[in-house]
């Protein structure tokens, strides 16, 4: 299958690398396009025998900033419109519902019984750093401009991957915090 952000190559020993490489954009961004081409990666390498696990890395210079800003803005205006027209619940249920794919996709890489790594270049913030943590294994480029961080936390934005589990798993939990 072809896809606009990511290229897949399966080596002879089964190993798929996806490389993420939005073009024409400086860096990587989670967006509904990039969430919807990694579910069918992740559905696609799972089902295929021949794959015996995943890397993923960046095609750019940084593995991923994290979520565009612009998509969530969108869901912001869908949320207040919903609310005048659908209700409290019904807005809700839709943010729930956005917020919860990267959730149960990266709960798929997880369980999905063959190894993922997460090869990671640059910075990986956000989404990028819990899709990163979601993975079996991390790899980071020893290079000054490698950051790693959920600084959503910083405006009172809560983890919606899972970071707030997986990253306490890890490392001791007051760095964790």
């Amino acid at each position: 299958m072809t896809y606009k952000n990511f290229k897949v190559e399966t080596d002879a020993d089964g190993i798929a690398l996806v490389t993420w490489d939005i073009p024409g954009k400086s860096m990587n961004v989670l967006d509904e396009t990039t969430g919807t081409e990694l579910a069918a990666i992740v559905d696609a390498t799972t089902k295929d025998a021949a794959i015996k696990g995943v890397v993923i890395t960046s095609g750019k210079e940084a593995f991923s900033g994290g979520a565009d800003l612009t998509m969530l803005e969108g869901m912001n205006r869908n949320h207040a419109e919903m609310l005048k027209t659908k209700g409290e619940e019904a807005a809700n249920k839709y943010v729930f519902d956005e917020v919860s794919r990267l959730s149960q996709n990266l709960r798929k890489i997880e369980t999905s019984g063959k190894p993922w790594v997460a090869a990671i270049n640059g910075l990986a913030f956000g989404g990028a750093f819990e899709l990163a943590l979601a993975c079996h294994y991390r790899v980071a480029s020893d290079n000054p401009k490698t950051r790693l961080g959920l600084p959503e936390i910083k405006v009172g934005l809560f983890p919606g991957g899972g970071g707030t589990q997986r990253l306490p798993r890890m490392i001791q939990p007051m760095e964790a915090v």
